[in-house]
This record gives structure tokens, C-alpha cells and sequence, in this order.
């Protein structure tokens, strides 16, 4: 019965692994050897240069420091705003239809999300109404919090199913004691939610950054390949490489941008274990 269990276990993770390995791990292994290489046609060995090269580039440092800003200024939010609406609503009776409402820029296409806020910040939109100019704030310096709105609308509504999922698992027992005590919701909030929702708050916290770099289809149909610079991400950098077939500098960004997502992960989960 054991043996039976375990070949139909691995029949059916066999085509995952499969796809995982077509996809991911061959595509990634050749861009090692592209990323020590000059080019695909001649491919001479070049050691460490193109990750020299790149370091040295100016584009490459700003999609790298634009793409750390956006990091430290949108995770928090996205987390902490999330959280704030999952306390509000958890206790309302129509919370369900709120929490549809707050999950609908999910399943909304990448185009459509574009095409309303290029409506509303674009030459001639909605928020021209409210300036004495015409200006395409997709142009100014405002343009990197407009990039942070769309994120945190996009991704705010799955956050939110989560916390209130973690909310729910707090026993009823624990708000009774803490009427009896007189605790104050602040208070409550701080010794006995949060504890409970350490785990989830993890969670939120692995999958905000994860996400934080799954904005580059919204920006490129809202600013296109070269946006304004406070806009220019990773994700741009690496396009623009692979327009112009630079394999050699795209690989060796791709592999730098892998390993620091992945130690950063890694990090992650060790000061998880240690607070767990």
C-alpha cells in the first residue's frame, strides 16, 4: 500500500519537476555560461568581466537603487495597511463582500490597470482637473508614488485574506478574558494579535517581496521601456538588455538579481526559525 501511495505521490509531481526543469533550471544553467562568456557565438571565456560591467554601469546601479527604494517604501505599507483593514472589518457582518471588493485588482488584466491610472495621470487626465497645468505626472518625480499605489492596490486585497484568516484563529476565550480585564483594543491588539500572527505576518512579509518585483508589466504599458528615472527598475534594465540581445550583461543581471533575492529569502526564513 506504502509503495502504491509513493508512485502515485511521484506520478503526479512528475510533470511539476518536469516544467520546473524545461523552464527554470536548464534556462538558468545557460545563462551561467552566457554570463561568463562575451557572446553566444563567439563564446569566449571571460571570467568575472560582465559582472564588473554591469556594476559599473550607471543604468544598472540606478534600476538597483530605484528597485531597493521601491522595496523599503512599498513592503511596509503593503503590509501594514492590509493588517489595519483586517482589524476594522473583522468583526462586520459584510466583511465578505469587503474583502471581495479589496481582492478585485487580482483578477483584473495587467492592460486594464494600466489603462486607469494612465487616465488618471496621464496628459489631459483626471488629475488635471485639480492642477492649473497640464502635466503627465508619469514624467515627474511623483511617478515613483504612483508606481507604490498601484502595487499596494494590486496586492492589498490577498494580504488582507490572510490576516483575517490568522485574525480568525484566535480563540474566543482570549477576548472574553480581555473584557474581563478590562484591556483596552490597543493594548490587545499589541500582547495578543500580533502574537498570533506572527506567522502569517511572515508570510505576508516573503510574499510582498516576492511581489515587489512582479510590477514591470504595469509600468512598461503605463512609462514603456525608458520611464522616467525614478521609475526604472531592475525589470527594466533587463528588458532593455534582452531587446538588444546583450546576452552576456542580461545573464550576469539575472544571476546577481537571483542570488540576492534568494539570500534574501534564505534570511528570511532563519530569523523566522529563530523567532519561532
Amino acid at each position: 500500500m506504502k509503495k502504491s501511495v509513493s508512485w502515485k505521490t511521484s506520478a503526479l509531481i512528475l510533470p511539476g519537476l518536469m516544467g520546473f526543469l524545461l523552464f527554470y533550471i536548464i534556462p538558468f544553467a545557460y545563462s551561467f555560461k552566457y554570463a561568463l562568456t562575451d557572446n553566444p557565438v563567439s563564446a569566449v571565456f571571460v571570467g568575472l568581466n560582465n559582472f564588473r560591467d554591469i556594476l559599473s554601469k550607471q543604468s544598472f546601479v540606478l534600476a538597483v537603487k530605484n528597485t531597493l527604494k521601491f522595496i523599503a517604501v512599498s513592503l511596509p505599507l503593503n503590509m501594514s495597511i492590509p493588517l489595519l483593514l483586517a482589524v476594522m472589518i473583522e468583526k462586520l457582518d459584510n466583511r465578505r463582500r469587503l474583502t471581495t471588493v479589496f481582492m478585485s485588482p487580482l483578477v483584473i488584466p495587467s492592460a486594464c490597470i494600466a489603462f486607469l491610472f494612465r487616465s488618471f495621470f496621464s496628459n489631459n487626465g483626471l488629475m488635471s482637473y485639480f492642477t492649473t497645468e497640464n502635466i503627465n505626472w508619469l514624467k515627474t518625480e511623483y511617478s515613483f508614488f504612483i508606481a507604490v499605489g498601484i502595487y499596494i492596490w494590486k496586492n492589498m486585497g490577498y494580504n488582507l485574506v490572510l490576516y483575517l484568516a490568522g485574525l480568525s484563529n484566535i480563540p474566543a476565550d482570549y477576548y472574553e478574558w480581555a473584557q474581563a480585564e478590562g484591556m483596552g483594543k490597543l493594548r490587545f491588539f499589541f500582547q495578543i494579535k500580533l502574537r498570533y500572527l506572527m506567522n502569517t505576518l511572515f508570510i505576508v512579509f516573503v510574499m510582498s517581496f516576492i511581489n515587489s518585483f512582479k510590477l514591470y508589466r504595469e509600468l512598461y504599458m503605463l512609462a514603456g521601456d525608458y520611464p522616467n528615472e525614478n521609475i526604472y527598475m531592475l525589470q527594466h534594465y533587463m528588458n532593455n538588455q534582452f531587446s538588444r540581445l546583450d546576452y552576456a550583461d542580461l545573464s550576469a543581471a539575472a544571476i546577481l538579481v537571483t542570488v540576492a533575492v534568494a539570500a534574501a529569502v534564505v534570511m528570511f526564513l532563519i530569523a523566522e526559525r529563530k523567532s519561532a
